[in-house]
């Protein structure tokens, strides 16, 4: 019986000197570990922040059939979305959203240079997209070019764009990503929008942006 008790009270004082051991242990690992430094997730460091590798020099034509390139904007808020005069829903649904973001930013949107840039050069000329972008909000800047021009300005914003046919289509349409770019007066990408997002939320970031220094 003696040896039974002694052998528990052995088994005892291991575990604690165990327990002990481990406590010790943690404790001197967490003093060598660096703490992880202090981030900020409000929605006016984000946009401060940008979004890294998208955009460059470009030269397009405008409606107007006006040269325009990057230097031309250079100093000036934009909202920026591609897409094509031929689109049956996303485009129009996302030009609608960018007015309203301009009728919610009031004097602030005078500001703002929204741009709607073709995928679909061949088809959208200046005076079609002139045409086109007048049904909307007569303040946005319509934007073509060569083929080669758009290709380089889908390269340099990472912009997904393919032809599709459809059977029981006579004619083509485009398959493409929809994200709305806002960029700083220095070219700088601040934010990518997200078709969930409200003209609200959206005009709440911008101002953001428009407040930092």
């Amino acid at each position: 019986m003696y040896q039974v008790m002694k052998k528990q009270h052995f088994q005892i004082l291991i575990a604690a000197l165990l327990v002990i051991l481990a406590s010790v242990l943690f404790m001197t690992l967490k003093s060598t570990i660096p703490a992880a430094p202090a981030t900020r997730t409000s929605a006016s460091a984000a946009t401060t922040a940008g979004v890294e590798g998208l955009g460059g020099s470009w030269t397009l034509i405008d409606h107007n059939g006006q040269t325009v390139s990057d230097k031309d904007l250079t100093g000036s808020f934009r909202l920026m979305f591609f897409g094509f005069t031929f689109c049956p829903d996303i485009c129009p649904t996302e030009i609608k959203r960018l007015s309203l973001v301009l009728q919610g930013l009031g004097d602030d949107a005078t500001r703002i240079k929204p741009l709607f840039v073709t995928i679909d050069p061949e088809r959208d000329t200046p005076t079609v997209l002139k045409e086109y972008l007048s049904r909307f909000d007569e303040r946005f800047i319509g934007l073509t070019g060569s083929v080669d021009q758009i290709r380089h300005m889908e390269e340099i914003f990472k912009v997904y764009s393919a032809k599709s046919a459809d059977p029981g289509l006579t004619d083509y349409t485009m398959n493409h990503s929809a994200l709305v770019y806002f960029i700083a007066p220095d070219n700088r990408v601040l934010h990518l929008f997200h078709s969930k997002e409200t003209p609200e939320q959206m005009v709440g970031t911008i101002r953001r942006a428009m407040a930092q220094p």
